[in-house]
């Protein structure tokens, strides 16, 4: 499964990028837009060593489990409140998972995600790293 394919199930799917912060997306965003695009994608694939990736596929399957487990409650809700409480439970548990992540925290989760997206080579360890979990 590519990692953008899976990045955009989780954060539509369950909001989760509000959870583990948007000021980082800010402040990418912002140096991209005024030309730093390529210094950010050098700098994102000597950031994280290896441990860090691992860490994250290991906190990115355990996210995907819980995306999962709350997408046909979230589909089957009557209500835009409903899918809102569903969304904040799935939101709590997965950032409460990534918490419980040996060797990442949740801002380096979300520096993952958000570096993987401006970095083609990065993403490509990420996605290894995620399908090395699920063999």
């Amino acid at each position: 499964m590519p990692f953008t394919r899976n990045l955009k199930s989780v954060l539509v799917g369950c909001g989760l990028v509000a959870a583990l912060g948007a000021a980082p997306v800010a402040l990418m965003a912002g140096n991209a837009t005024t030309g730093d695009a390529p210094l950010i994608r050098a700098q994102a694939a000597e950031q994280f060593d290896d441990a860090t990736i691992e860490a994250f596929a290991a906190a990115q399957a355990r996210v995907e489990e819980i995306r999962a487990e709350y997408a046909a409650q979230y589909q089957a809700a009557q209500s835009e409140e409903e899918r809102q409480e569903i969304n904040q439970m799935a939101t709590e548990e997965m950032v409460e998972a990534v918490r419980d992540t040996p060797n990442i925290s949740v801002e380096e989760y979300d520096a993952v995600i958000q570096a993987a997206n401006q970095d083609p080579a990065l993403a490509e360890r990420v996605n290894e790293a995620i399908a090395e979990t699920q063999l």
